[in-house]
């Protein structure tokens, strides 16, 4: 027993001595602010003041993918001037069938085109009439290849199929574009089974359609038109024959047929032609696109889809921020604002729902920013119209900070009308909508830099 409590003495007694000796000694392993100097210690900074250059341009031809997913139609924006989007696509025997045959006393009663409204986001008036005209596609579309807007070059323009002028309709309970075929094209393939014995000889002889509304007649005062998104794969997109067999007569079986616009063979894209050389000559928006005056961006950024439009963006002061101590950047904003001196009427002339801001390479490519490139930043980085504050808010907080550090360089950025996400960003035929942003001008609502970062003062930049 007396030697335990020997022990246990010098053992208490041991340990007091340990705390005196080393409980006043700071342990280096914890990282804190003591450790330290004085003069490194964090500091948070918000800076809102850069200023930021931004005018319009025109974007130029874009290609067009083929998904179920098309355009067509005519608008005359009050503000944007005329766009007409016309439609390449091919006719496909349904479900890859073969040997098709009507019979021989088979008769034609008529024939049309019907395509299926996707959505009720048009760009225009829905309501509006306008002329469709239908010609035969003389080229063969090829699926394995990509076809640009700008190519409006292979339908015979001296052959017309159709030329309907009209509205929407209702079909099975759907919003739907009808338009009558030529009687006797629609005849030849009734009575001609031997070039339905399957789909590529089909295809050989039957190309396809073009379909245009450029000939409507549309004024920005009140006849302004409309361009809408179909799905050529809902189930009643297609090129109907209507027929009978034998006498036609009250008493005979109406049929029909459908040629489907989707399958494994089809060929589907848009050709968009935006007439910017018709604007009224002084506006802002011509000044800046047809006479290449990028000062009338102070006014007003002019932002389109379908290739129409896009910005140019520069923040000239950005790698200032480091000039004297390297940063950490918590958030980098770019902030553009809807102009609501500009009609934006909800469901004609709605906001795009998402847009991309993308860097600009050194030749002038658009290039992804880093923010875009793994899901977790790219959710900060956001560009999704805001409908409370009618706003896009950008974080571009590692593609700053890659400048700050110069591995990036600053060349300044495309404000275009596209998804965010890096695997859709590339095609600029998927949103038809536009808005028109506040330019500098503007003090409450002028496109914004807001960079919050923290200063490393004992460092060298």
């Amino acid at each position: 027993m007396k030697t335990i409590k020997h022990i246990l003495i010098a053992a208490l007694t041991y340990g007091i001595i340990s705390v005196i000796v080393f409980g006043c000694k700071k342990d280096h392993r914890v990282l804190g602010v003591d450790v330290q100097p004085a003069s490194d210690g964090l500091n948070a900074t918000f800076s809102d003041t850069a200023v930021i250059y931004a005018h319009t341009v025109k974007h130029g031809r874009i290609p067009s993918f083929n998904d179920r997913y098309k355009f067509l139609g005519s608008n005359h924006d009050p503000y944007f001037g005329r766009t007409d989007v016309g439609l390449y696509l091919n006719t496909n025997l349904p479900n890859g069938i073969t040997g098709v045959s009507f019979g021989d006393d088979a008769n034609l009663v008529s024939a049309e085109i019907i395509l299926t409204i996707s959505s009720l986001d048009f760009v225009g008036n829905s309501a509006a009439a306008l002329n469709y005209s239908v010609f035969p596609i003389s080229t063969l579309l090829d699926k394995a290849l990509v076809y640009y807007s700008s190519n409006d070059s292979l339908h015979n323009k001296n052959s017309v199929l159709a030329n309907y002028t009209g509205t929407y309709s209702v079909l099975g309970q759907k919003l739907v574009l009808r338009i009558p075929v030529d009687f006797n094209y629609a005849k030849a393939i009734l009575n001609n089974p031997q070039y339905l014995i399957d789909n590529s000889t089909f295809q050989n002889i039957y190309k396809g359609f073009y379909i245009t509304c450029a000939g409507s007649n549309l004024n920005p005062a009140n006849t302004q038109g409309v361009i809408s998104k179909f799905d050529l794969e809902d189930a009643l997109s297609g090129f109907y024959l209507y027929y009978q067999n034998g006498t036609p007569s009250a008493t005979k079986q109406n049929k029909s047929f459908q040629f489907t616009f989707a399958g494994a063979d089809v060929a589907r894209f848009n050709t968009v032609k935006y007439r910017s050389n018709d604007l009224p000559p002084g506006t802002s928006l011509y000044q800046q696109i047809v006479k290449g005056d990028s000062t009338f961006g102070k006014e007003n950024l002019f932002l389109k889809g379908l290739g129409a439009t896009k910005l140019k963006i520069f923040i000239p002061g950005i790698k200032h921020y480091s000039d004297s101590f390297p940063v950490s950047v918590n958030r980098a904003e770019v902030v553009f604002n809807l102009d609501p001196a500009f009609v934006t009427t909800f469901g004609q002339y709605s906001p795009p729902p998402k847009l991309a801001l993308l860097p600009i390479s050194s030749d002038g490519r658009e290039l992804f920013a880093l923010d875009q490139l793994n899901i977790t930043d790219l959710q900060r980085y956001n560009g999704v119209y805001d409908y409370t504050t009618n706003q896009y808010v950008f974080n571009i907080a590692r593609h700053v900070q890659a400048i700050l550090r110069g591995t990036q360089i600053n060349n300044g950025f495309y404000l275009v009308v596209a998804d965010p996400a890096p695997l859709y960003t590339p095609r600029r035929d998927n949103y038809a909508e536009r808005i028109i942003l506040a330019g500098s001008n503007n003090p409450a609502l002028k496109p914004k830099f807001n960079l919050s970062y923290v200063k490393f003062k004992s460092d060298k930049p």
